[in-house]
């Protein structure tokens, strides 16, 4: 994957998280710092970090609840080595639906 289309597809990924939960953290239950590159999420559980790494072509999560993790593009997904879904674990310990926007 070039490093433009690398760009192009995680910057819509952090796009989508960000929007999502700018539409359904009704209650303003986390607090969301955003930029293109990363976004910091504080929850009750603690910080989220989620940022893209272009020299490993990579979204990275960094969870207070679950670990670390390093997501590719495969399949129209990003996912982990272990076919697991960046938005599902968000879903998961975020407790929010990723396909509601």
């Amino acid at each position: 994957m070039s490093e433009t289309e690398f760009t192009k597809l995680a910057k819509l990924a952090l796009s989508r998280i960000a929007d999502t939960i700018e539409n359904v953290d009704i209650d303003g239950l986390i607090d969301m710092d955003f930029n293109p590159d990363m976004i910091h999420l504080n929850t009750e559980h603690g910080m989220f970090v989620i940022n893209k790494h272009s020299a490993a072509r990579e979204i990275w999560l960094a969870s207070p609840i679950s670990g670390p993790y390093h997501f590719f593009y495969k399949d129209g997904k990003w996912q982990n080595k272990d076919g697991i879904n960046l938005f599902d674990i968000l879903a998961r310990e975020l407790k929010i639906n990723f396909s509601e926007v």
